[in-house]
């Protein structure tokens, strides 16, 4: 998947320190926070475009094959199997910005509503009640796993 040069990819800039804060607390990479908020707002039928909000969060050479197999299939299966729109990449990433933004919209809603405080410049981890946050959120995605999706 990395044919296709680097990509930044971005997220909202009001959930800057959220993903920093999840990439020290639950996930191990960006790529990691990005995929699982990309397919909770896939499975959530919710698209959020980020405008001018975006900001440069990492590389797109960090995205595993695996979860560029997963943007791609979301972005064939919304765009009623026009292949055409597989051809750029950018657009495929753009595609999954917009999930992901939604997604983390969703675990703020669902699950992450208790564990965070707003910060300057939007929400960051509450750290003293972060110790059961990894299972709670695999819990959560496990769940999800086994609903219909919306």
């Amino acid at each position: 998947m990395y044919l296709f040069g680097e990509i930044r990819v971005r997220t909202d800039e009001k959930y800057k320190q959220l993903y920093n804060d999840l990439k020290n607390f639950v996930f191990r990479d960006m790529h990691e926070i990005f995929f699982t908020c990309a397919a909770i707002g896939y499975r959530s039928g919710r698209r959020i475009p980020l405008g001018k909000r975006g900001d440069d969060r990492f590389w797109s050479s960090t995205i595993t094959p695996y979860e560029f197999a997963m943007f791609y299939s979301i972005v064939a299966e919304t765009e009623d199997m026009n292949y055409q729109g597989l051809l750029d990449t950018k657009a495929v990433v753009e595609v999954a910005e917009e999930y992901a933004n939604a997604g983390m919209e969703v675990l703020l809603e669902e699950i992450l509503g208790e564990y965070v405080i707003e910060g300057g410049n939007g929400p960051i981890l509450d750290q003293g009640s972060c110790d059961e946050l990894p299972k709670i959120i695999l819990a959560y995605i496990y769940d999800k796993s086994l609903s219909e999706p919306n």
